[in-house]
């Protein structure tokens, strides 16, 4: 059986890979997102590497900056 520790962790790694895959699709940088949301580079590369657990006001700010609605964040 898995501990709540893994699956946070999947979960997290699931919606980080999530919008890492929007974002090239929509061939754009970490950068720019991390400048549409108004984060630093070193943040948002966080979020993307799913070493921050975020919130949903933050990935409502990167669904808005990836110009998508925020449930397909969750589309994995």
């Amino acid at each position: 059986m898995l501990d709540n520790k893994h699956i946070e962790k999947e979960l997290l790694q699931k919606v980080s890979c999530q919008i890492r895959k929007i974002r090239v699709i929509k061939n754009l940088c970490q950068n720019e997102i991390a400048y549409r949301c108004n984060f630093d580079k070193s943040s948002y590369h966080n979020i993307e590497a799913g070493n921050r657990n975020i919130t949903l006001l933050t990935l409502n700010k990167i669904a808005n900056a990836l110009e998508i609605e925020l449930k397909e964040l969750f589309n994995f």
